[in-house]
Protein backbone atom coordinates (compact mmCIF):
# COMPACT_ATOMS: atom_id res chain seq x y z
CA UNK A 1 0.00 0.00 0.00
CA UNK A 2 1.79 2.95 -1.08
CA UNK A 3 2.23 5.97 1.66
CA UNK A 4 0.95 9.29 1.31
CA UNK A 5 3.62 12.32 0.50
CA UNK A 6 1.62 14.68 2.47
CA UNK A 7 3.77 16.48 4.84
CA UNK A 8 3.55 14.85 8.42
CA UNK A 9 4.00 16.97 11.44
CA UNK A 10 7.16 17.20 13.03
CA UNK A 11 7.91 15.43 16.67
CA UNK A 12 10.03 17.60 19.13
CA UNK A 13 13.30 15.04 19.35
CA UNK A 14 14.36 14.15 22.98
CA UNK A 15 17.25 16.00 24.37
CA UNK A 16 20.32 13.93 26.25
CA UNK A 17 21.95 14.93 29.63
CA UNK A 18 23.99 17.59 27.70
CA UNK A 19 20.81 19.59 26.57
CA UNK A 20 21.44 18.26 22.58
CA UNK A 21 18.73 17.13 20.04
CA UNK A 22 18.63 13.55 19.66
CA UNK A 23 16.86 11.74 16.82
CA UNK A 24 14.08 9.85 17.54
CA UNK A 25 13.00 7.38 15.19
CA UNK A 26 10.08 5.16 16.13
CA UNK A 27 10.56 1.87 14.98
CA UNK A 28 7.02 1.28 13.61
CA UNK A 29 7.80 3.31 10.46
CA UNK A 30 9.31 0.85 7.89
CA UNK A 31 9.19 3.94 5.38
CA UNK A 32 11.19 6.03 7.57
CA UNK A 33 13.85 3.22 9.28
CA UNK A 34 14.61 2.67 5.12
CA UNK A 35 15.51 5.99 4.93
CA UNK A 36 17.77 5.94 7.65
CA UNK A 37 20.24 3.09 5.84
CA UNK A 38 20.42 5.65 2.90
CA UNK A 39 22.70 8.18 1.43
CA UNK A 40 21.56 10.89 4.66
CA UNK A 41 22.07 8.56 7.07
CA UNK A 42 25.15 6.45 6.12
CA UNK A 43 25.48 2.45 6.39
CA UNK A 44 24.90 3.53 10.34
CA UNK A 45 21.31 2.24 11.88
CA UNK A 46 19.32 4.70 12.90
CA UNK A 47 19.52 4.93 16.65
CA UNK A 48 15.85 4.49 18.48
CA UNK A 49 14.54 6.76 20.92
CA UNK A 50 17.56 8.09 22.73
CA UNK A 51 19.48 4.87 21.70
CA UNK A 52 23.22 4.82 20.44
CA UNK A 53 24.15 2.87 16.95
CA UNK A 54 27.26 1.48 18.90
CA UNK A 55 25.17 0.39 22.38
CA UNK A 56 25.21 -3.42 21.39
CA UNK A 57 29.53 -3.39 20.74
CA UNK A 58 30.12 -3.40 24.48
CA UNK A 59 27.69 -6.22 24.97
CA UNK A 60 29.16 -7.89 21.82
CA UNK A 61 32.85 -7.62 23.18
CA UNK A 62 31.77 -8.82 26.69
CA UNK A 63 30.75 -12.04 24.94
CA UNK A 64 33.81 -12.69 22.62
CA UNK A 65 36.01 -11.68 25.95
CA UNK A 66 34.13 -14.40 27.65
CA UNK A 67 34.35 -16.79 24.77
CA UNK A 68 38.20 -16.06 25.04
CA UNK A 69 38.68 -17.01 28.55
CA UNK A 70 36.45 -19.98 28.52
CA UNK A 71 38.75 -21.32 26.02
CA UNK A 72 41.80 -20.41 27.64
CA UNK A 73 40.27 -22.03 30.83
CA UNK A 74 39.75 -24.95 29.01
CA UNK A 75 43.36 -24.90 27.71
CA UNK A 76 44.83 -24.38 31.07
CA UNK A 77 42.89 -27.49 32.25
CA UNK A 78 43.93 -29.95 29.26
CA UNK A 79 47.52 -28.63 30.52
CA UNK A 80 46.71 -29.79 34.16
CA UNK A 81 45.23 -33.19 33.22
CA UNK A 82 48.15 -33.58 30.96
CA UNK A 83 50.88 -33.12 33.79
CA UNK A 84 48.43 -35.88 36.34
CA UNK A 85 48.15 -38.06 33.17
CA UNK A 86 52.15 -37.72 33.12
CA UNK A 87 52.43 -38.38 36.41
CA UNK A 88 50.84 -42.01 35.86
CA UNK A 89 52.43 -42.89 32.52
CA UNK A 90 56.07 -42.40 34.26
CA UNK A 91 55.00 -44.47 37.11
CA UNK A 92 54.78 -48.25 37.65
CA UNK A 93 50.86 -49.00 37.00
CA UNK A 94 50.85 -52.05 39.32
CA UNK A 95 52.79 -50.52 42.32
CA UNK A 96 50.79 -47.59 41.77
CA UNK A 97 47.34 -49.56 41.71
CA UNK A 98 48.84 -51.94 44.81
CA UNK A 99 49.52 -48.53 46.66
CA UNK A 100 46.40 -46.73 45.84
CA UNK A 101 44.54 -50.30 47.07
CA UNK A 102 46.59 -50.41 50.30
CA UNK A 103 45.38 -47.19 51.85
CA UNK A 104 43.35 -47.91 54.41
CA UNK A 105 39.82 -46.09 54.48
CA UNK A 106 39.79 -45.55 58.23
CA UNK A 107 43.10 -43.14 58.13
CA UNK A 108 41.19 -41.49 55.12
CA UNK A 109 39.33 -39.71 57.80
CA UNK A 110 42.13 -38.00 59.74
CA UNK A 111 42.73 -35.65 56.17
CA UNK A 112 39.22 -34.90 56.16
CA UNK A 113 38.85 -34.42 59.60
CA UNK A 114 42.16 -32.20 59.40
CA UNK A 115 40.39 -29.80 56.13
CA UNK A 116 37.71 -29.46 58.37
CA UNK A 117 39.10 -27.91 61.37
CA UNK A 118 41.47 -25.54 58.81
CA UNK A 119 38.61 -24.31 57.30
CA UNK A 120 36.85 -23.63 60.85
CA UNK A 121 40.28 -22.25 61.86
CA UNK A 122 39.99 -19.80 58.60
CA UNK A 123 36.59 -18.79 58.98
CA UNK A 124 37.85 -17.72 62.95
CA UNK A 125 40.53 -15.47 61.45
CA UNK A 126 38.04 -13.53 59.43
CA UNK A 127 35.25 -13.22 62.02
CA UNK A 128 38.61 -11.97 64.29
CA UNK A 129 38.93 -9.60 61.75
CA UNK A 130 35.31 -8.76 61.35
CA UNK A 131 34.84 -7.94 64.85
CA UNK A 132 38.00 -5.69 64.74
CA UNK A 133 36.17 -3.91 62.44
CA UNK A 134 33.35 -3.80 63.61
CA UNK A 135 30.90 -6.23 61.52
CA UNK A 136 29.84 -9.20 63.21
CA UNK A 137 28.32 -12.47 61.70
CA UNK A 138 28.35 -15.41 63.67
CA UNK A 139 30.60 -18.30 63.17
CA UNK A 140 28.18 -20.02 60.93
CA UNK A 141 27.68 -17.46 58.70
CA UNK A 142 31.45 -17.38 58.61
CA UNK A 143 31.79 -21.27 57.95
CA UNK A 144 29.51 -20.90 54.90
CA UNK A 145 30.92 -17.80 53.40
CA UNK A 146 34.58 -19.40 53.58
CA UNK A 147 33.84 -22.52 52.26
CA UNK A 148 31.74 -21.29 49.28
CA UNK A 149 34.54 -18.24 48.36
CA UNK A 150 36.93 -20.57 48.49
CA UNK A 151 35.94 -23.59 46.79
CA UNK A 152 34.80 -21.04 43.95
CA UNK A 153 38.50 -20.17 43.39
CA UNK A 154 38.58 -23.73 42.47
CA UNK A 155 35.45 -22.94 39.35
CA UNK A 156 37.06 -20.56 37.48
CA UNK A 157 33.90 -19.02 35.24
CA UNK A 158 33.00 -16.36 33.23
CA UNK A 159 31.31 -12.93 34.21
CA UNK A 160 34.30 -12.25 36.48
CA UNK A 161 33.31 -14.85 39.13
CA UNK A 162 36.05 -15.14 41.78
CA UNK A 163 36.24 -15.96 45.40
CA UNK A 164 36.67 -12.69 46.63
CA UNK A 165 33.96 -11.47 44.65
CA UNK A 166 31.71 -13.77 45.78
CA UNK A 167 32.96 -13.27 49.73
CA UNK A 168 32.37 -9.50 48.32
CA UNK A 169 28.13 -10.01 47.32
CA UNK A 170 27.81 -12.62 50.74
CA UNK A 171 28.76 -10.02 53.07
CA UNK A 172 26.72 -7.12 51.60
CA UNK A 173 23.97 -9.91 51.45
CA UNK A 174 24.16 -9.66 54.95
CA UNK A 175 24.14 -5.85 55.41
CA UNK A 176 27.95 -5.35 56.23
CA UNK A 177 29.34 -2.43 53.71
CA UNK A 178 31.15 -2.98 50.61
CA UNK A 179 34.21 -1.10 52.01
CA UNK A 180 34.18 -2.55 55.29
CA UNK A 181 33.94 -5.90 53.12
CA UNK A 182 36.97 -5.05 51.13
CA UNK A 183 38.43 -4.34 53.87
CA UNK A 184 38.11 -7.51 56.15
CA UNK A 185 39.11 -9.73 53.18
CA UNK A 186 42.63 -7.56 51.91
CA UNK A 187 43.82 -7.74 55.60
CA UNK A 188 43.22 -12.01 56.19
CA UNK A 189 44.47 -12.02 52.01
CA UNK A 190 47.71 -10.35 53.42
CA UNK A 191 47.83 -12.15 56.73
CA UNK A 192 47.13 -15.26 54.35
CA UNK A 193 50.17 -15.01 52.22
CA UNK A 194 52.73 -13.09 54.76
CA UNK A 195 52.23 -16.29 57.06
CA UNK A 196 52.54 -18.50 53.61
CA UNK A 197 55.45 -17.13 53.14
CA UNK A 198 56.84 -17.72 56.01
CA UNK A 199 56.50 -21.51 56.21
CA UNK A 200 57.63 -21.25 52.07
CA UNK A 201 60.60 -19.93 53.47
CA UNK A 202 60.84 -22.39 56.33
CA UNK A 203 60.63 -25.09 53.58
CA UNK A 204 63.30 -24.08 51.66
CA UNK A 205 65.57 -23.61 54.47
CA UNK A 206 65.08 -26.94 55.84
CA UNK A 207 65.77 -27.73 51.97
CA UNK A 208 69.13 -26.16 51.90
CA UNK A 209 70.48 -27.22 56.11
CA UNK A 210 69.55 -30.71 56.35
CA UNK A 211 69.32 -32.40 52.74
CA UNK A 212 72.03 -32.91 50.91
CA UNK A 213 71.86 -31.66 47.16
CA UNK A 214 73.42 -31.11 44.08
CA UNK A 215 75.64 -27.76 42.99
CA UNK A 216 72.30 -26.38 40.95
CA UNK A 217 69.61 -27.41 43.17
CA UNK A 218 71.52 -25.71 46.33
CA UNK A 219 72.18 -22.94 44.44
CA UNK A 220 68.42 -22.40 43.61
CA UNK A 221 67.10 -23.41 47.11
CA UNK A 222 69.23 -21.04 48.48
CA UNK A 223 68.38 -18.02 46.21
CA UNK A 224 64.91 -18.66 47.02
CA UNK A 225 65.60 -18.32 50.67
CA UNK A 226 67.40 -15.41 50.08
CA UNK A 227 64.13 -14.16 48.19
CA UNK A 228 62.12 -15.29 50.44
CA UNK A 229 63.28 -13.82 53.62
CA UNK A 230 64.38 -10.63 51.70
CA UNK A 231 60.60 -10.23 50.94
CA UNK A 232 59.21 -10.77 54.76
CA UNK A 233 62.32 -8.05 55.77
CA UNK A 234 60.79 -5.79 53.33
CA UNK A 235 57.33 -6.23 54.68
CA UNK A 236 58.23 -5.50 58.19
CA UNK A 237 59.97 -2.91 56.76
CA UNK A 238 56.78 -1.37 55.18
CA UNK A 239 54.75 -1.61 58.83
CA UNK A 240 57.01 1.05 59.81
CA UNK A 241 57.28 3.18 56.91
CA UNK A 242 54.06 4.82 55.80
CA UNK A 243 55.13 7.08 52.68
CA UNK A 244 57.36 3.73 51.26
CA UNK A 245 54.40 2.01 51.87
CA UNK A 246 52.17 4.08 49.87
CA UNK A 247 55.15 4.49 46.85
CA UNK A 248 55.43 0.39 46.37
CA UNK A 249 51.73 -0.03 46.56
CA UNK A 250 51.55 2.19 43.37
CA UNK A 251 54.79 1.22 41.67
CA UNK A 252 53.66 -2.49 42.08
CA UNK A 253 50.06 -1.22 40.53
CA UNK A 254 51.76 0.81 38.05
CA UNK A 255 54.32 -2.60 37.05
CA UNK A 256 51.83 -4.85 37.39
CA UNK A 257 49.71 -2.76 34.54
CA UNK A 258 52.67 -2.36 32.15
CA UNK A 259 53.24 -5.87 32.41
CA UNK A 260 49.85 -7.14 31.55
CA UNK A 261 49.46 -4.80 28.95
CA UNK A 262 52.25 -6.63 27.43
CA UNK A 263 51.53 -10.13 28.30
CA UNK A 264 47.55 -10.27 27.75
CA UNK A 265 46.28 -6.63 26.41
CA UNK A 266 42.78 -7.85 26.36
CA UNK A 267 42.36 -9.12 30.38
CA UNK A 268 44.54 -5.79 31.39
CA UNK A 269 42.74 -4.22 33.70
CA UNK A 270 42.41 -0.47 33.66
CA UNK A 271 44.95 1.53 35.64
CA UNK A 272 42.52 3.21 37.42
CA UNK A 273 40.91 0.01 38.95
CA UNK A 274 44.57 -1.07 39.80
CA UNK A 275 44.62 2.37 41.53
CA UNK A 276 41.85 1.59 43.58
CA UNK A 277 43.04 -1.63 44.79
CA UNK A 278 46.47 -0.64 46.03
CA UNK A 279 44.06 2.49 47.77
CA UNK A 280 42.09 -0.40 49.00
CA UNK A 281 45.27 -2.36 50.15
CA UNK A 282 46.92 0.72 51.40
CA UNK A 283 43.63 1.72 53.87
CA UNK A 284 43.50 -1.80 54.68
CA UNK A 285 47.00 -2.25 55.84
CA UNK A 286 46.73 1.27 57.92
CA UNK A 287 43.67 -0.57 59.61
CA UNK A 288 45.60 -3.71 60.40
CA UNK A 289 48.15 -1.72 61.67
CA UNK A 290 46.34 0.64 63.65
CA UNK A 291 45.01 -2.32 65.93
CA UNK A 292 47.92 -4.37 66.08
CA UNK A 293 46.53 -6.00 69.31
CA UNK A 294 43.17 -6.76 67.90
CA UNK A 295 45.22 -8.89 64.99
CA UNK A 296 46.83 -11.22 67.11
CA UNK A 297 43.96 -13.62 67.37
CA UNK A 298 43.39 -13.42 63.62
CA UNK A 299 47.18 -13.86 63.33
CA UNK A 300 47.23 -17.16 65.20
CA UNK A 301 44.26 -18.80 63.59
CA UNK A 302 45.76 -17.87 60.01
CA UNK A 303 49.03 -19.95 61.37
CA UNK A 304 46.74 -22.75 62.64
CA UNK A 305 45.32 -22.81 59.48
CA UNK A 306 48.61 -23.83 57.53
CA UNK A 307 49.91 -26.04 60.01
CA UNK A 308 46.54 -28.00 59.79
CA UNK A 309 46.85 -27.89 56.30
CA UNK A 310 50.41 -28.89 55.69
CA UNK A 311 49.32 -32.29 58.52
CA UNK A 312 47.09 -32.75 56.26
CA UNK A 313 49.40 -33.67 53.10
CA UNK A 314 51.76 -35.44 56.35
CA UNK A 315 48.35 -37.77 57.18
CA UNK A 316 48.31 -38.22 53.53
CA UNK A 317 51.47 -40.26 53.24
CA UNK A 318 50.65 -42.19 56.97
CA UNK A 319 47.29 -43.21 54.86
CA UNK A 320 49.49 -45.17 52.25
CA UNK A 321 52.00 -46.61 54.98
CA UNK A 322 54.92 -44.45 54.11
CA UNK A 323 55.02 -42.20 56.69
CA UNK A 324 57.53 -39.12 56.32
CA UNK A 325 59.39 -36.43 58.24
CA UNK A 326 57.63 -33.33 59.25
CA UNK A 327 60.33 -31.51 57.54
CA UNK A 328 60.10 -33.65 54.48
CA UNK A 329 56.20 -32.45 54.36
CA UNK A 330 57.22 -28.92 54.73
CA UNK A 331 59.42 -28.99 51.84
CA UNK A 332 56.93 -30.68 49.33
CA UNK A 333 54.48 -28.46 50.61
CA UNK A 334 56.25 -25.00 50.57
CA UNK A 335 57.25 -25.86 46.81
CA UNK A 336 53.90 -27.12 45.65
CA UNK A 337 51.89 -24.35 46.85
CA UNK A 338 54.56 -22.07 45.50
CA UNK A 339 54.02 -23.58 41.91
CA UNK A 340 50.43 -23.63 42.16
CA UNK A 341 49.94 -20.39 42.69
CA UNK A 342 52.35 -19.09 39.94
CA UNK A 343 50.61 -21.31 37.53
CA UNK A 344 48.00 -20.41 35.45
CA UNK A 345 46.24 -23.36 35.82
CA UNK A 346 43.00 -23.25 37.77
CA UNK A 347 43.31 -24.51 41.41
CA UNK A 348 47.35 -25.16 39.92
CA UNK A 349 45.80 -28.40 38.64
CA UNK A 350 48.71 -30.83 38.08
CA UNK A 351 50.99 -28.52 38.65
CA UNK A 352 50.79 -28.76 42.32
CA UNK A 353 50.73 -32.40 42.26
CA UNK A 354 53.83 -32.74 39.74
CA UNK A 355 56.15 -30.10 42.02
CA UNK A 356 55.19 -31.74 45.28
CA UNK A 357 55.73 -35.43 44.11
CA UNK A 358 59.13 -34.03 42.10
CA UNK A 359 60.27 -32.78 45.34
CA UNK A 360 59.19 -35.77 47.30
CA UNK A 361 61.05 -38.23 44.57
CA UNK A 362 64.18 -36.20 44.80
CA UNK A 363 64.24 -36.44 48.76
CA UNK A 364 63.98 -40.31 48.28
CA UNK A 365 60.60 -41.15 48.72
CA UNK A 366 59.19 -43.53 46.00
CA UNK A 367 57.21 -42.10 43.35
CA UNK A 368 54.15 -44.80 43.73
CA UNK A 369 53.45 -43.69 47.26
CA UNK A 370 54.34 -39.74 46.72
CA UNK A 371 51.45 -39.75 43.76
CA UNK A 372 48.86 -41.15 45.50
CA UNK A 373 49.76 -39.37 49.01
CA UNK A 374 49.67 -36.08 46.46
CA UNK A 375 46.34 -37.47 45.55
CA UNK A 376 44.75 -38.20 48.64
CA UNK A 377 45.68 -34.26 49.68
CA UNK A 378 43.79 -32.83 46.54
CA UNK A 379 40.81 -35.01 47.58
CA UNK A 380 41.02 -33.92 50.55
CA UNK A 381 41.76 -29.83 51.13
CA UNK A 382 40.61 -29.06 47.66
CA UNK A 383 37.56 -31.91 46.63
CA UNK A 384 36.00 -32.63 49.23
CA UNK A 385 35.30 -29.18 50.62
CA UNK A 386 33.85 -28.39 46.96
CA UNK A 387 31.51 -31.16 46.91
CA UNK A 388 30.38 -29.92 50.80
CA UNK A 389 29.28 -26.65 49.57
CA UNK A 390 27.77 -27.98 46.30
CA UNK A 391 25.65 -30.06 48.60
CA UNK A 392 25.40 -28.09 51.98
CA UNK A 393 25.55 -25.00 50.90
CA UNK A 394 24.36 -25.18 47.35
CA UNK A 395 21.77 -22.25 47.73
CA UNK A 396 24.05 -19.79 48.98
CA UNK A 397 26.31 -21.22 46.27
CA UNK A 398 23.64 -20.15 43.53
CA UNK A 399 22.59 -17.21 45.06
CA UNK A 400 26.20 -15.83 44.70
CA UNK A 401 27.00 -16.80 41.50
CA UNK A 402 23.70 -15.50 39.92
CA UNK A 403 24.64 -11.78 42.19
CA UNK A 404 28.05 -11.81 41.16
CA UNK A 405 27.40 -12.30 37.43
CA UNK A 406 24.23 -10.39 37.27
CA UNK A 407 26.54 -7.76 38.82
CA UNK A 408 29.52 -8.19 36.55
CA UNK A 409 27.69 -7.63 33.63
CA UNK A 410 27.52 -3.37 33.70
CA UNK A 411 31.31 -3.53 34.57
CA UNK A 412 32.09 -5.30 31.89
CA UNK A 413 30.02 -3.73 29.43
CA UNK A 414 31.81 -0.32 30.40
CA UNK A 415 35.08 -1.42 30.14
Amino acid sequence: MAHSRSPRPQRSAPRSSSGRAMPCIPTSAPWLARRSSGARWGSRPAPSCGGSPRSSLPDRRAEAGGLRRRLFILATLAVGFSLLVLLVVLSDGRELLRTAASVDPALLALPVGLTILSYAAMSRSYQGIAEAAGCRLGFGEWLRITFVSNTVNYLVTSAGLSGFAVRMYLLSQRGIPSGRAVLISLVQTFLTNFTLLIFIAIGFATLVLRHHLEPAALGAASTAVAVFVGMLAYGIVLIYHRRLRRRTLLFLADAAHRVLRRVVPRWTPRRVGLWRFQHNLNEGLEFLFARKDRMLGPAGWITIDWALTITILWSAFRSVHYPIAPGLVVIGFAVGILFSLVSLVPGGLGVMEGSMTAVFVSLSVPLEPAIVAVLIFRLAYYVIPLLVSVVLFHGVMLQAARGVASSARPISSRV
